[in-house]
């Protein structure tokens, strides 16, 4: 090896976040593998066609920077990265191993011209998430380099082969790989067993563990939990412009700036005498059951009005209609009507004749047994999970949000352009709703303020509107709006994720700190009993918020989501999330090591998987079982960690990354969702020590409040099953008891309108000497009763 042209650096093992970031959408099929005491990665040259032996490339990067070079005299490929511009490129090779094994890979790579774009930057090997004894940069030129790693998968059972140009950040020049050999060292003999004392109890946990959060994004709310099934009911875009959901029959409609109702130019009817003029919906699915709305007119001169609704053959449906009389010589014309059955793609529509104009201020379409507003299949499901507290309403949604928008006549509540992502805002639902939804779940609120484009004085006069007594300025104004009693929110957000420059009105935590203050205390004067959470974020962000703005708040924020960007192995999925989990209790434990810093809890108010594919709207993912793994190993961690976790919401509830799904005409749980409401149910809220060497399993135990029902969760995240032997010391149980089941065929199983393949189980179960089956792939939670 020439060294004298190499410039080598040392670096820290790490995860390179830019890379998996950018790898996230590549797929991965899941079956079981049992690692051979040596695999081969080589390319390999076939009769029929090369081979890439299962070598992926980064899809964003160019792929003209890829090739594979085969050697005349060999059946074995060299890998090869060329680039004449700096950038990011990488081979990687996802493989499958055994868990708590030990692994030896070998190879060799080779260097020509490499440069970085600072000098940090070159080419060079990783192994994804594992840690590597030699972690180096290279630049320059370099003969043949051979390299030998051993390591330990401990809980991880795959892992990423990587041969990276523009490591340690960009670089360009010409990278090889070759000969790449994994061989399995030593495998340790997997029998899990544990023991268990009822009487080392942990800290309770809180039942806000269970929280929910739902943001104005997507279909989260429009087009999930609220009822309305029309699109841009208020008419924000042009009827007949590309981005407006309503269609133009006839030709003359035009949208009229000289006349406003909730904030935005209204489409105004030229009717015609033989000739139907109007606006028209499509896109929208009924059930068999009955329909209502209405649409609000200012009607000039002699005009009849004619409201329809259609199928999808395009066939017109007219329907009855009703006139009222609405204040300023407005007509609220309502109607109704009952598809016979299921109409995947019809819609609705209004058309006059005569001589005269009819502006269309609003409109509105809900199916009947809508409650409240609500959908009554979704909030059936809502209320199946069982959430104490819902978060609301972002999110990033509330950084540009204007609580003032979403109260009074919903009809005349202005239409925004909602920046943080890109849609229509039509503040329908706003505090009076949202608190609405609350009490119909039976569930607490946690509010959201601006701390983004908003201000002090906003964040101050919407806590005396939703807390204050009627006889302050903005309770009155509540009790205007047809709520007299405060509503004695307890648990409100100062902002959220305002470390990430993706928020609006983002700010270097130096000022940040200063704007957390002003908005705290000033919401903290309206009403002294709130309890404030503030925005955190691993590192100098967490370092500032302890320093400057501890009397400012109660709780600390984090976030966290995961992706697929790994090596693909299951238990490597399924454990991400609690590995993060404990990994931000750690981090905030340390800060309490010196005593003039108390233990700040964590409101741990947004987690989840995020990854593809987004089938329903704006990120709305589909989950399959290996996440709901991950979700219950999740809920493990926050026992594990209960005296500092104090609140943990899912995010978020319907649709978008939702653990409900629903379409216009059905809605069903994911595989996350069964989770939730499974341990919700299920697993007690007194966390116990548990002993003993459960590999693989992830094993979490508890007793409900009055103590007297044992629980024991296992998470197995393999495609064996395991035996597990239970010993509870001197303790003794009922020997009949419950087994709740979660699992499937296939990890890479989920539910659809079409197909529910994940649902909970319950079965009787015997504790026959305390050794239980654990299925592969499941979730499974034993409940005993203790005998006194």
């Amino acid at each position: 090896m020439n060294l004298s042209r190499i410039q080598l650096i040392r670096i820290m093992p790490c995860f390179n976040i830019l890379a998996g970031f950018l790898s996230c959408l590549l797929g991965f099929a899941c079956s079981e593998v049992s690692s051979p005491l040596v695999v081969d990665l080589s390319p390999v040259r076939l009769a029929s066609s090369d081979s890439l032996n299962g070598w992926e490339t980064e899809y964003w990067s160019p792929q003209e920077n890829y090739k594979v070079k085969f050697d005349e005299t060999s059946s074995k490929g060299v890998l090869i990265i060329e680039a004449d511009t700096f950038g990011i490129s990488r081979w990687y090779r996802k493989v499958q191993l055994s868990p708590y094994s030990t692994y030896k890979v070998t190879g060799a790579y080779q260097l020509m011209g490499v440069e970085g774009q600072d000098e940090k930057a070159g080419a060079g090997i990783r192994l994804g998430h594992m840690k590597m004894k030699l972690d180096t940069v290279l630049r320059g030129d370099s003969d043949w380099i051979s390299f030998e790693e051993v390591f330990d998968t401990e809980g991880y059972d795959s892992f990423l082969m990587e041969l990276v140009l523009g490591k340690s950040g960009p670089a360009k020049g010409k990278v090889f790989l070759k000969d790449v050999i994994v061989e399995e060292l030593g495998r340790d003999v997997l029998k899990p067993s544990i023991s268990i004392d009822v009487q080392a109890q942990q800290t309770p946990m809180e039942p806000y563990i269970y929280g929910q959060f739902i943001e104005h994004m997507g279909k989260c709310i429009y087009g999930g939990i609220w009822a309305e099934l029309l699109v841009d009911r208020k008419f924000y875009y042009a009827p007949g412009v590309k981005k407006s959901a309503w269609e133009v029959v006839g030709n003359q409609v035009i949208h009229d700036d000289s006349y406003q109702y909730s904030g935005n130019p209204t489409p105004k009817i030229n009717a015609k005498l033989y000739q139907e003029q109007g606006i028209q919906q499509a896109g929208i699915g009924f059930l068999a059951k009955k329909y209502s709305g209405y649409f609000l007119l200012n009607v000039q001169g002699e005009v009849d009005i004619d409201v329809y609704w259609f199928d999808e053959s395009s066939a017109r449906h007219m329907v009855e209609i009703t006139e009222e009389n609405v204040t300023g010589g407005l007509i609220k014309v309502c109607f109704s009507f009952e598809p016979n059955k299921v109409i995947d793609q019809g819609g609705v529509g209004i058309v006059a004749l005569g001589a005269g104009g009819v502006h269309v201020l609003a409109s509105s379409l809900m199916p009947d047994d809508h409650v409240e507003g609500f959908r009554a299949d979704v909030l059936a499901l809502m209320k199946t999970l069982d959430s104490p507290i819902y978060r609301w309403p972002g999110g990033n949604f509330v950084s540009g949000y204007d609580w003032k928008d979403g109260v009074g006549d919903r009809d005349k509540r202005p239409t925004r352009y909602e920046r943080a992502w890109d849609g229509l805002e039509t503040n329908d639902v706003g505090i009076h709703e949202f608190m609405n939804l609350c009490r119909l779940l039976g569930t607490e609120a946690n509010i959201a303020v601006n701390t983004g484009l908003g201000s002090a004085e906003m964040a101050a006069e919407q806590v005396q509107y939703v807390n204050g007594g009627s006889n302050t300025k903005l309770g009155k104004w509540r009790a205007e709006n047809g709520r007299k009693a405060p509503y004695e929110v307890k648990l409100w957000a100062v902002g959220n994720e305002m470390f990430g420059d993706w928020q609006l009105g983002h700010m270097p935590i130096e000022q940040y700190v200063e704007k957390h203050n002003e908005v705290a205390k000033s919401m903290r004067e309206v009403d002294p009993s709130i309890e404030l959470i503030g925005v955190g974020f691993p590192g100098h962000w967490n370092d500032m918020m302890y320093a400057h703005s501890l009397e400012y708040m109660d709780y600390i924020s984090e976030h966290i989501y995961k992706q697929d960007w790994h090596s693909g192995g299951l238990l490597t999925h399924a454990r991400q999330l609690a590995d993060v989990i404990r990994e931000v209790a750690t981090e905030h434990r340390k800060r309490s090591e010196d005593a003039r810093t108390p233990l700040l809890r964590i409101a741990m108010d947004e987690w989840n998987y995020w990854y593809g594919p987004h089938v329903h709207g704006l990120l709305g993912t589909r989950y399959f079982l290996r996440d709901a793994l991950g979700i219950a190993s999740g809920l493990h961690e926050f026992s594990r960690q209960s005296d500092i976790y104090y609140m943990a919401n899912y995010a978020q509830t319907v649709n978008v990354i939702g653990a409900i799904k629903a379409t216009q005409t059905s809605s069903w749980m994911e595989a996350t969702g069964h989770v939730l409401a499974m341990y919700r149910k299920h697993f007690g809220s007194i966390p116990l020590v548990i002993h003993g060497d459960h590999r693989p399993l992830d094993i979490a135990a508890s007793l409900t409040e009055d103590k007297k029902t044992l629980s024991i969760a296992v998470v197995n995240a393999t495609y064996k099953n395991y035996s597990l032997p239970v010993d509870l010391g001197s303790s003794k149980v009922h020997s009949q008891g419950e087994m709740i089941l979660l699992s499937s065929k296939d990890d890479m199983d989920y539910n659809d309108e079409d197909n529910q393949k994940i649902d909970v189980q319950k079965l009787e179960v015997k504790w026959a000497k305390g050794n239980f089956d654990i299925p592969q792939m499941s979730v499974v939670i034993f409940k005993f009763d203790l005998m006194e």
